[in-house]
C-alpha cells in the first residue's frame, strides 16, 4: 500500500513539475497578492494543484486532500499538498521552489515527497524505510558543534514578529557558522535531511509546508521538535530540526533570544 502511495505521489509531483518548468521558462502567468505583498499566488499554483489533486483522488478517492489553494477539512488521514512551495521565488525567477506532498495516517507522518523541478531533485521517504534523493539514500550531517553549523530560517508573513526573527538570526550569526533563508520550507527540510544544512527553524507555517519534509527529516535521522523543544505538531506550524548532535544547542540558542 505505501509503495503504491509513494509511486502515485511521485508521479503527481513529476507531472506538476513539468508544468512549473514550462511556466518558469516563459514567465507567462498572472500573479495575485494574498495576505500581504510577499504572500503571492499565481495561476500556476492553482493549475498545478488541480493536476496533483486529480492524480491523487483518481488513485485514492477515499483519502482526503488538504491543499494550500482550497477550502480544507481536517482529517486524521490525508494527503497534504503544496503545489508550489516558494511562490515568491518562482515569481521572481529564482529557481528554488518545489512541489510537496505529505501523506499522514491517523495523524502520523508516513510518506513524504518533495520535488524541485528545476534541479530535478526528487526527495522521498516512507516511514521506517529511510530517506532518499533520486533513489540514493541520504542522512543528516555529522556536524558536532553549532559554531560549525550552517543553518536556515524563513521570514514570516506576519511582520509583527519580524523583530523576534531578527533577534534569532542575530543569535544564530553569533553562535553558528552562517544562516540562510531559501524561501521554501519543504526544501529547507530536505537540505537538512541530506546534510547540506545542519539545522533549520521557522514558525508561522501551514501543514502543507511541513507535512512531507517532516517524514524525510525523520527518516534521514534528524531530530524534529516544536520551537519550544516540545513534540512537533503539524497544526501548530513551528519547527526546529537539526542533526542530533546540535539540536539541543540550537534550541538553547533560540530560547536565549525569545522575548515572546
Amino acid at each position: 500500500m505505501y509503495i503504491r502511495l509513494k509511486d502515485t505521489m511521485i508521479r503527481a509531483v513529476e507531472e506538476a513539475g513539468a508544468i512549473l518548468r514550462d511556466y518558469f521558462s516563459t514567465r507567462d502567468f498572472k500573479i495575485t497578492q494574498k495576505s500581504m505583498n510577499a504572500d503571492l499566488v499565481t495561476e500556476v499554483d492553482k493549475k498545478v494543484q488541480d493536476i496533483v489533486i486529480g492524480i491523487l483522488s483518481g488513485e485514492f478517492p477515499d483519502i482526503s486532500i488538504v491543499a494550500e489553494e482550497k477550502e480544507n477539512k481536517k482529517e486524521a488521514t490525508a494527503f497534504y499538498v503544496d503545489p508550489l512551495d516558494g511562490t515568491l521565488n518562482f515569481a521572481h525567477g529564482f529557481p528554488v521552489f518545489s512541489v510537496s506532498i505529505g501523506y499522514w495516517e491517523n495523524n502520523e507522518p508516513k510518506i513524504g515527497v518533495v520535488y524541485n523541478p528545476i534541479s530535478h531533485e526528487m526527495y522521498w521517504a516512507i516511514d521506517g524505510e529511510g530517506a532518499y534523493l533520486n533513489n540514493m539514500k541520504i542522512s543528516v550531517s555529522s556536524t558536532s558543534s553549532l559554531k560549525n553549523a550552517l543553518l536556515a530560517t524563513g521570514w514570516p508573513y506576519n511582520r509583527d514578529s519580524i523583530s523576534l526573527v531578527v533577534e534569532y538570526v542575530k543569535n544564530a550569526l553569533n553562535g553558528a557558522q552562517e544562516v540562510r533563508s531559501l524561501g521554501s520550507a519543504a526544501l529547507e527540510c530536505c537540505y537538512v535531511a541530506r546534510g547540506a544544512l545542519d539545522g533549520y527553524w521557522e514558525w508561522g507555517l501551514c501543514p502543507w509546508d511541513l507535512a512531507a519534509g517532516v517524514v524525510i527529516l525523520k527518516e534521514a535521522g534528524a531530530t524534529v521538535t516544536g520551537i519550544e523543544g516540545d513534540e512537533f505538531s503539524l497544526d501548530r506550524g513551528d519547527i526546529v530540526c537539526a542533526n542530533p548532535h546540535i539540536h539541543e544547542e540550537l534550541l538553547s540558542m533560540l530560547k536565549s533570544g525569545d522575548s515572546r
